[in-house]
């Protein structure tokens, strides 16, 4: 065979060259997009599994007055949305008389004007305590059945998103067809009023010092891992406590610092 002539023999090295540049950069972008799949690093920490619902902010003392005969409103000492005192003066009903805040309060209601009739059983007027309130929340039949009296309670009121209001289950029962859950609040701001919602998260069991993976690297076989400069591999896992969007790892060859492949993501 005739050897090779010197301009062959360059011309094949540029090849050489050009052909391991092109893969080296594909593989660099190989590389990249995997990289946009991974999740962060896995670490160990504290993971709750909660039971969560929408609440509503409840007063605990609130006073509907009310007549037991016809009468006719004389005089009227407040106006909706003012303080009253224990005691103080509200209404002068004709053949009835003065009557009186039960408690500290606001006024949250007030039904009649001076001059009008009112019927027997008819609400007059509502006293409402708003520094003693708590919060009800409705639950599924599942998570009534594991919420306990005295669970810890986290809670976000809705336009308060930065603050995070804690407390405790008070009473878990049944009303109707529904059943509920009385949350007492800790140190609730007197500007959140009854009637406003609440995000509201009951733990039911918390696990310190747990490796929590997210939820979106699990498939039914198992995990995809990076571990450092090595190529990725599956690893079976078994999971226990489940909170939002992290599970807790009870078995499988994960450690810290692994990186996940996300399946909820796409890259490019």
């Amino acid at each position: 065979m005739a050897s090779l002539s010197k301009k062959t023999k360059q011309s094949i090295i540029l090849f050489v060259v050009l052909a391991a540049c092109f893969l080296g950069a594909r593989l660099h972008r190989t590389m990249v997009s995997f990289d946009a799949l991974l999740s962060e690093p896995l670490h160990r920490g504290t993971i709750q599994e909660s039971v969560y619902g929408i609440g509503t902010v409840e007063a605990n003392r609130s006073y509907q007055m009310k007549t037991g005969v016809t009468s006719t409103v004389l005089r009227l000492f407040v106006r909706e949305g003012d303080d009253v005192k224990r005691g103080a003066p509200l209404v002068d009903l004709d053949g009835i008389g003065i009557l009186r805040a039960p408690f500290d309060g606001i006024v949250t209601s007030l039904s009649y004007k001076v001059g009008e009739t009112v019927f027997s059983q008819s609400i007059v007027m509502t006293v409402t305590n708003l520094s003693d309130r708590y919060v009800s929340v409705s639950l599924e039949q599942q998570a009534a059945l594991r919420v306990t009296r005295g669970l810890p309670v986290r809670i976000n009121i809705d336009s308060m998103r930065d603050q995070v209001f804690t407390g405790k289950v008070e009473a878990v029962y049944s009303s109707g067809s529904d059943f509920l859950a009385r949350i007492g609040v800790d140190n609730l701001p007197v500007k959140v009023l009854p009637g406003m919602t609440a995000d509201v998260a009951i733990s039911i069991q918390e696990k310190k010092n747990a490796l929590a993976i997210p939820i979106a690297a699990l498939s039914a076989d198992g995990v995809w891992v990076k571990r450092g400069r090595s190529t990725p591999f599956k690893v079976s896992v078994n999971t226990g406590i489940i909170d939002g969007a992290m599970a807790e790892v009870t078995d499988g060859d994960l450690r810290e610092g692994d990186r996940l492949l996300l399946s909820g993501k796409k890259s490019g």
